[in-house]
């Protein structure tokens, strides 16, 4: 009976890691890329990787949304714009420059924490 409620223990935590990886990971061309959508498209003018500027640091955002599936979610609000998601009236412009496949990708790099 011991060995049964470990499983019930344990199977769920195994699985939901297993989903947060498959979340984060990202191949090297991938991050590659994300950066210099970062990079090129004035993102770095109001975000840190990790300290807060202007914006929220991108690692406090993969924080508030580990293990959850928000990379659409996220993605619109990148290209749409977005106002209060922190708490205060801070505003992120709408960034309509990139497209939904940019827009997505550069939401998994935050996701996975920027790396």
């Amino acid at each position: 009976m011991q060995t049964n409620r470990a499983y019930r223990l344990i199977l769920p935590l195994a699985l939901s890691t297993a989903a947060t990886l498959a979340i984060a990971y990202m191949k090297p061309a991938e991050i590659s890329a994300a950066r210099e959508l970062f990079n090129n498209n004035g993102c770095a003018s109001c975000h840190e990787i990790s300290g807060k500027s202007a914006g929220s640091a991108l690692r406090d955002v993969s924080k508030r949304y580990k293990g959850k599936r928000v990379d659409a979610e996220l993605a619109t609000r990148i290209r749409e714009g977005s106002i209060g998601r922190w708490g205060n009236d801070e505003a992120h412009p709408p960034m309509g420059v990139l497209d939904p496949e940019e827009a997505k990708l550069l939401a998994n790099w935050v996701l996975s924490g920027a790396p």
